[in-house]
């Protein structure tokens, strides 16, 4: 088979990803139900906090991007002192970054909720109750996210499956005992699960920090190089996932839900199911940037484009093979989901139109992701803004003449357009 080893390269390190990828979304699943069972007005409040945190967590989360950066660069001229220096740096700005909102959110979580949310009484006790101790978790999780781009670029992916497993089994405990008051423990209601993750979350970060001990090697020098470094790529990833990840998915959201409460139900129905799906997209676009990056740090431009390719081919496959599942199994998925028939024979036609817009999304994301690598993130931020005006404004004009069909047709347009200008940039760059 032509490019054996650099498909079974981006296997061994996409692969583990994937797995904790999908044990993460279990957990969130089952930590949910936790609450729940609990109390459904704990479970309304849970969610308002949650959503908020998760928003946050991914926004400053980014600051892992800039790292593995780096640190793919790092890796590729085996300069691993100074991946050292630049790990040390990111661990330190997430800390701060990280301890910084912790101390925003004890100061002015109160004033937030009750001002912003307009929550009151009780019910904003019970929330704090919960945000407080959860805030903890945006430092831990970008902690976290530094560990994992850390051993990727050691490739030693499996580290994050041992840590996550270890971190849902820990949180899932806790988060029973201390939510129901179980074992001799107190019952502290919703709090008891913001307690669980926390404690979770930091017996995993204890399972990194142990093989790290083994695999790292001696730091020299200072860091403030590697910080200013960092700090300079931030401000134009964070940009991407803003407008990308943020922007763009709330006018979607709100023009699917100016079509009426039904064809707000579709479209959530097969979002649930593009979650899914489009798992091994984001796992081998980052196995394909970390394994071309580091080539193209070693001056290797023909190993380079090896990898782009063959990570957007394993990336197809995979994703194509799971389209196919979910295509011929569709009635059993949808109706996993939701129980009212309607909804998910409506859900259909746009079931294959989300698997559309997934397979295209395969070579914009490894090309997306490195460019970003590559020197070309305010370029590509840039285009990210403009595209997100035109496509938000054409999802609102289309959903109006042609409803969820329009939406999707315009996702899809844009983001085939961008994949062929990001395709072309790197065409010029690598050959």
């Amino acid at each position: 088979m032509k490019y054996r080893k650099e498909m079974m390269q981006i296997h061994r390190m996409a692969v583990p990803i994937l797995m904790n990828y999908a044990l993460a979304s279990v957990f969130e699943i089952f930590d949910e139900a936790i609450v729940g069972h609990y109390s459904v007005e704990g479970f309304a409040l849970v969610g308002v906090a949650a959503s908020i945190l998760y928003t946050i967590t991914g926004a400053l989360g980014i600051l892992s991007s800039a790292f593995h950066i780096l640190a793919a660069e790092l890796s590729g001229r085996q300069e691993y002192g100074k991946l050292e220096q630049t790990f040390a740096a990111a661990k330190l700005l997430a800390a701060g970054i990280g301890g910084g909102f912790v101390l925003v959110s004890l100061l002015g979580g109160r004033w937030f909720f009750g001002n912003i949310y307009t929550v009151s009484g009780r019910d904003l006790e019970e929330l704090l109750s919960y945000f407080y101790p959860a805030s903890i978790t945006v430092l831990q999780n970008m902690i976290w996210f530094q560990y994992a781009a850390y051993f990727r670029n050691r490739y030693n992916t499996k580290i994050g499956v041992y840590a996550t497993g270890v971190s849902i089994i820990v949180n899932l405990f806790f988060d029973v005992v201390l939510v129901y008051g179980k074992a001799g423990f107190p019952g502290m209601g919703v709090a008891g699960a913001a307690w669980g993750s926390v404690i979770g979350l930091g017996s995993g970060l204890l399972v990194y920090q142990i093989p790290y001990y083994r695999v790292r090697c001696a730091r020299t020098g200072n860091i403030q190089e590697p910080i200013k470094r960092i700090l300079w790529s931030y401000p134009a990833l964070f940009g991407q996932e803003l407008f990308e990840s943020t922007i763009f998915v709330l006018i979607v959201q709100g023009a699917a839900a100016r079509l009426g409460t039904e064809q707000m139900a579709v479209y959530k129905l097969v979002d649930i199911v593009y979650g899914v799906i489009g798992l091994p997209v984001v796992a081998y676009a980052s196995a394909a940037q970390t394994c071309a990056l580091q080539s193209r740090a070693a001056g290797n431009r023909k190993e380079t484009k090896i990898y782009l390719r063959v990570g957007q081919c394993a990336a197809f496959a995979v994703t194509g093979s799971l389209c196919l599942l979910c295509g011929v199994f569709r009635e059993a998925l949808l109706g996993s989901v939701v129980t009212d028939r309607g909804v998910t024979e409506m859900a259909v036609p746009f079931l294959y139109l989300m698997f559309v817009l997934t397979l295209i999304r395969i070579p914009y994301q490894v090309f997306l992701t490195y460019l970003q690598g590559s020197g070309w993130e305010r370029k590509v931020v840039l285009y990210t803004a403009v595209g997100t005006l035109l496509a938000g404004g054409a999802v609102l004009g289309a959903s109006r003449r042609w409803g969820l069909t329009g939406i999707y047709s315009v996702m899809i347009g844009e983001t085939a357009i961008l994949a062929w200008i990001y395709g072309k940039w790197i065409r010029r760059k690598v050959e």
